[in-house]
């Protein structure tokens, strides 16, 4: 069996890439195929926290790098699979620890759960690093959406397409009941750029307009403070129509997904790659409004599976979230087709068979 050293992110904080990382690190189908060593590449203790700098974190920083050394010694892997940042501190971070894996053991495998380099390639430091990083290395990405971003530096030949996948959570809950008026849900990390704010002020222009909706707010962790968030809410005058929950785990979450009407993620965050929050609503058939950000079109197909909003839009989100309240048939249609695209092609057990297939194909390459 060949000997594998894997580097990825493990909760906490909550995100994305952590959750995928705990799959994979739980996933008997995975692990049943290679000898896996697993190393946490996490140094931030929270999602505000990503990105930051302090005394702390470079001692957890430099403490990662000796924990990998030794097991590349001790070991020696014949391939090293990583989730590295794709730019910025978190790239700093990361291209030593890849550099010393590709020196260590035999094929170095970078798995993205973000976007970025194309944002820095034109620095000259920074291109020389990306240089170094991508030669010789076998990437995976999410979505075909997210090769521009680091086409640049990686060819054809060394890339494989795997999207993300979640537990079937559907049979674990019972049918829900009709909501009066319709329920609105929003489930992310409280970070400006997912889009919050449009959402608050599109609540505000339907009550303007007398038009009864009520809106499920989940998360915690961002760059918005729950105290921020609370006075946009007054500010707005939209108190009786907003419920913050604020973090919302396990099957109380998964509750609050199966009581709500309709999904809202009009998110343009920069990083944003392949969002598990709308591979969650699919799982429980709930019509998804959204925008193209990142590899979100490999998941949401405008008119057949969701709507496609554009981002940083209040207005033109306030109208399409009228048109999902009033037209029931398209609520039904859209959720239905969400539903059985996820069965097809979102599951965790679908993302461990293409995951499985990458990573064996990546490994018997040239050999």
């Amino acid at each position: 069996m060949q000997k594998a050293l894997f580097l990825l992110s493990i909760p906490p904080p909550v995100h994305g890439a952590s959750m995928m990382g705990k799959y994979i690190q739980d996933s008997k189908v995975i692990n049943q195929a290679f000898s896996i060593t697993y190393i946490n590449l996490n140094t931030s203790t929270s999602v505000d926290e990503i990105g930051g700098q302090g005394i702390a974190k470079y001692l957890r920083i430099v403490s990662l790098f000796f924990k990998v050394l030794i097991q590349l010694i001790l070991i020696r892997p014949h391939f090293t699979y990583m989730t590295p940042t794709a730019g910025g501190m978190g790239f700093y971070k990361d291209w030593p620890l890849a550099m010393i894996c590709k020196l260590f053991s035999g094929k170095f495998i970078a798995h993205f759960h973000n976007k970025g380099a194309s944002n820095y390639q034109d620095s000259k430091v920074d291109n020389w690093l990306y240089r170094r990083f991508f030669n010789n290395t076998y990437v995976i990405l999410l979505a075909e959406e997210l090769y521009a971003d680091i086409c640049k530096y990686v060819g054809r030949e060394r890339l494989y397409i795997c999207p993300n996948g979640i537990p079937d959570p559907y049979q674990e809950l019972v049918s829900k009941e009709s909501n009066e008026p319709l329920k609105l849900l929003f489930l992310s990390n409280l970070i400006r750029e997912k889009g919050i704010f449009d959402l608050l002020q599109a609540i505000a222009l339907l009550k303007k307009d007398n038009i009864p909706v009520q809106c499920d707010i989940v998360g915690g962790d961002g760059d918005i403070s729950e105290k921020e968030l609370l006075e946009e809410i007054a500010l707005l005058d939209i108190k009786e129509q907003i419920n913050f929950l604020g973090k919302r785990y396990g099957s109380e979450k998964l509750q609050l997904i199966q009581s709500s009407d309709i999904f809202v993620f009009p998110t343009y965050y920069r990083k944003e790659c392949f969002p598990l929050v709308l591979l969650e609503a699919m799982a429980f058939g709930l019509p998804i409004i959204t925008t193209t950000e990142g590899g979100i079109p490999s998941i949401i197909r405008n008119e057949e599976n969701g709507l496609i909003i554009k981002s940083k839009d209040p207005q033109n989100l306030s109208l399409v979230i009228r048109k999902l309240l009033y037209n029931k048939e398209m609520r039904s249609l859209l959720g239905k087709a969400a539903r059985k695209d996820f069965s097809q092609e979102f599951t965790l057990e679908k993302f461990e068979q293409n995951f499985l297939r990458n990573i064996e194909q990546i490994v018997l390459k040239e050999q």
